[in-house]
């Protein structure tokens, strides 16, 4: 996008629903959804190849910084499911496109199991980022389309996330990356 910018990407389930959950927060810019760390080419949900469905993340470093952005995807995701119970397609994982990351990534995930705020031990896996595959226009702001699509999941009374959903279903525009 620029140089005032920074990508992450990660993988928390469901696209569709990470996608919308990740575009709340002051300082993100732009998301679009698609596939990464699998084997083939053009992936798709039924030949995904070991790919996880994936949300690339646009945003300022100078409003959200990638750790800020990371304490959202650990409150709006289940880190602690690993791909035996949720499938590949669906796992926990942060891919990394800089060392900088990777080192935030693995502090974050450190810090995310010391605090017991998930039942069972962080599983989510911390990857360099490889070639991104982006879903199809069907699968773009999918949430935003059709609000009443899915419900998010796993809620927690004690979750500070539960602030998030609030705008879950009721889009204010659209911030897909242009194309």
């Amino acid at each position: 996008m620029g140089d005032n910018t920074e990508t992450a990407i990660l993988a928390g389930g469901c696209a569709w629903i990470m996608q919308q959950l990740l575009r709340h927060p002051d300082g993100v810019i732009a998301t679009r959804t698609g596939f990464m760390g699998g084997e083939n080419e053009n992936p798709t949900e039924e030949n995904h190849g070991g790919h996880a469905e994936v949300v690339e993340v646009v945003f300022d470093p100078a409003r959200l910084s990638f750790r800020e952005l990371l304490e959202v995807f650990f409150q709006v995701h289940r880190p602690d499911l690993d791909a035996s119970i949720v499938g590949s397609l669906y796992r926990s994982e942060i891919f990394c496109v800089s060392p900088e990351q990777r080192r935030a990534a693995q502090e974050l995930v450190r810090d995310v199991d010391a605090s017991g705020h998930w039942p069972g031990r962080t599983v989510t896996r911390v990857s360099e980022a490889g070639v991104f595959w982006e879903m199809g226009p069907e699968d773009q702001d999918y949430l935003l389309r059709f609000p009443q699509g899915c419900k998010p999941p796993f809620p927690r009374e004690d979750d500070r996330s539960e602030r998030l959903p609030s705008s879950f279903a009721q889009p204010t525009r659209s911030r897909s990356v242009p194309r």
